[in-house]
């Protein structure tokens, strides 16, 4: 027999915790993949990134400084193009503000998105 709850709402239970659960272990799937992508680069430019990873992984500001002035210069030169160069710039902005882990993760993360 239902009970007046159910009667109010015509008979009909409410889905419950399991539903929501469900609900929100999808979102979280989906969310959790929805990183966006590096832009894909000439073989050549890989260097980099390369430089930066390393200038990150060993925090040595001189490195820093020389991977920027490369990058800057391959940008001039119009090697590296608007969002690869922007793309190099965020993982400079990152080390520069002493988030040396950080600047390695997107260094690394930019060059595993390469060989997709």
């Amino acid at each position: 027999m239902p009970s007046e709850a159910e009667r109010s709402r015509g008979g009909r239970r409410r889905p419950g915790p399991v539903i929501a659960i469900l609900t929100g272990m999808l979102v979280m799937t989906s969310v959790a993949g929805c990183r966006p992508r590096a832009p894909q680069v000439e073989f050549a430019n890989r260097r980099y990134s390369a430089a930066l990873r390393t200038a990150a992984n060993t925090k040595s500001p001189t490195r820093l400084a020389r991977a920027k002035e490369l990058i800057d210069r391959g940008h001039a030169a119009g090697v590296i193009g608007p969002e690869e160069y922007e793309s190099y710039l965020a993982i400079i902005d990152l080390a520069e503000a002493g988030r040396w882990e950080a600047a390695e993760r997107e260094a690394l993360q930019f060059r595993r998105d390469q060989r997709r």
